[in-house]
């Protein structure tokens, strides 16, 4: 039943979150095309904002999230609820100055960012600067979410979470749409709306929290005999967000320094891309770590590591065709997604090394999770370390040396020489027996997906070669992209053997 409720809750989870992220990828060229390259540069600039400052949270949302679902494993839920609830209030008296700080520094900022760090020359200064300060009040108001989320996320509530991303999602989308359409096409005026989307957003998972997560009376206080134990998953788990970040953002802000805004926000669209590859595994991610975290919880560790290798060979059978379809297509596909032939010449080199290497990464979060699962974030700690000793001046030597395609091309390296070398390590360490069949796996579906490319690549040339027309090259990247993740799902054993039997049976029956 548990197993089932895995599947259950991921498929509710990617529901939802497939929703969000496909309307996201649809509406953001008409935001290009509404607003303009520089104000959908800010756009892209707020989405790097929001990582950064986003490690204020310092570890606290996924130390509540598995807090909350370790005392899920106990007899006693309503107590456990109790605990969740107070957990929540101490984390939100840790989080109000925070966020006070956070805004108050964004619009101390503000000037010194619109004059000195992006690089505009259509867009006023002031419009510039009120975008920053709106940019720092959302970013507050979103510390305070993803807390409230988090508690829910613990408590496995991943139906109602859904439901409510879906309505988010709608309203911050295609209301934003509607208003770069046919209301105000000012910037200002966009994230004015975007920051009411985020409060309605803020105060509608509070609510939901505050039911199910109540405090022991409406002024309870910061309880620190429940805090303190927790504290050292909280700072291990802060400092593997913050190299998380450097891994995945510290490009984009150097880059939001050298480029031009116009630019900016072409780049801003090969990274919407790229991040939609790594969002893929959110889902399964939400529902994935409570369940290992129970399982570990009750001793059924052997069900965790088969938990953990088949969510890693459906991501990967997943993404792996996804990112290599994105990549070798890099240029038809920008065109045909934005319609805009600047975009896509400036931004096809650099998509094809962040896509192959935004898979990479998503792939490799799977060593971070089975270390979470067990509470042991010793490991990954040395590995952070390390990773942003090496990444940092790679990464800034790349970018002030060769722009955005030696970012790109960087950024690529790191991912796959740490993938060759890390997951290894996690495993002798943590589950000896786990390497050979996840290698294995890994090995079968990069070949498999590097064959089916090579296989299609003669079919999208029949198809679209050449042409103009948005739709057909729309068609013919996902027929290739079908028959490709077709391709790798035939190489998995146990599958092929389950579909040669229904055939043989069928075949039979006749």
């Amino acid at each position: 039943m548990k197993k089932l409720s895995v599947i259950h809750n991921t498929a509710l989870s990617y529901l939802g979150q497939a929703y969000a992220l496909v309307i996201g990828i649809l509406i953001m060229p008409f935001y290009l095309s509404h607003l303009g390259a520089e104000a959908y540069g800010l756009i892209g600039f707020y989405a790097v904002m929001q990582a950064w400052l986003l490690l204020l949270d310092a570890g606290v949302s996924p130390s509540l999230v598995r807090q909350i679902a370790h005392h899920q494993g106990s007899s006693d839920s309503a107590a456990a609820k109790r605990i969740g609830g107070w957990l929540m209030r101490s984390f939100e008296l840790v989080f109000l100055p925070m966020a006070l700080v956070c805004a108050l520094g964004v619009y101390l900022a503000s000037d010194w960012m619109a004059a000195h760090w992006l690089q505009a020359q259509a867009l006023e200064p002031q419009t510039i600067v009120n975008c920053v300060i709106l940019m720092g009040v959302m970013v507050g108001l979103r510390l305070f979410a993803t807390l409230y989320k988090s508690g829910l996320q613990g408590l496995e509530m991943h139906a109602w979470l859904n439901n409510a991303n879906v309505v988010i999602a709608t309203l911050r989308y295609f209301g934003g749409l509607v208003l770069v359409t046919w209301v105000s096409q000012d910037a200002q005026v966009f994230f004015e709306f975007q920051l009411f989307v985020a409060l309605v957003e803020t105060l509608i998972f509070a609510a939901k929290a505050y039911r199910h997560l109540p405090a022991p009376t409406p002024l309870s206080g910061f309880n620190w005999a429940l805090v303190k134990p927790i504290l050292p998953f909280a700072a291990s788990v802060s400092l593997t967000a913050v190299v998380w970040i450097v891994l995945t953002q510290l490009d984009k802000v150097l880059l939001s320094k050298v480029l031009p805004l116009a630019e900016y926000g072409y780049f801003s669209l090969v990274a919407l891309l790229t991040t939609g590859i790594m969002m893929m595994i959110n889902p399964l991610v939400q529902t994935l770590l409570p369940r290992m975290t129970v399982q570990v919880a009750e001793g059924r560790e052997s069900d965790m590591h088969a938990l953990y290798l088949g969510a890693s060979r459906f991501v990967s059978t997943f993404l792996f065709p996804l990112a290599a379809i994105i990549a070798f297509h890099a240029e038809p596909l920008l065109f045909a997604w934005s319609g805009d032939t600047q975009a896509a010449q400036w931004g096809a080199p650099i998509l094809f090394w962040y896509a192959l290497g935004s898979a990479i990464l998503a792939v490799s979060a799977f060593q971070y999770h089975l270390q979470y699962a067990y509470g042991e974030m010793r490991l990954h700690i040395g590995y952070s370390v390390v990773s942003a000793v090496i990444s940092v001046p790679a990464m800034i030597i790349a970018v002030y040396g060769w722009g955005a395609l030696g970012a790109a091309v960087t950024w690529f390296m790191l991912r796959l020489v740490s993938f060759a070398l890390w997951p290894q390590v996690v495993h002798r360490r943590l589950a000896p027996g786990l390497h050979r069949p996840w290698l294995h796996d890994i090995l079968r579906i990069s070949l498999s997906t590097v064959l089916g490319v090579l296989l299609t690549h003669p079919l999208f040339k029949a198809i679209a070669g050449g042409s103009s027309d948005r739709l057909v090259i729309f068609v013919a990247l996902a027929l290739c992209g079908a028959l490709t993740l077709a391709l790798v799902a035939a190489t998995y054993k146990p599958l092929a053997q389950r579909v040669f039997l229904k055939l043989s049976r069928a075949s039979a029956e006749r």
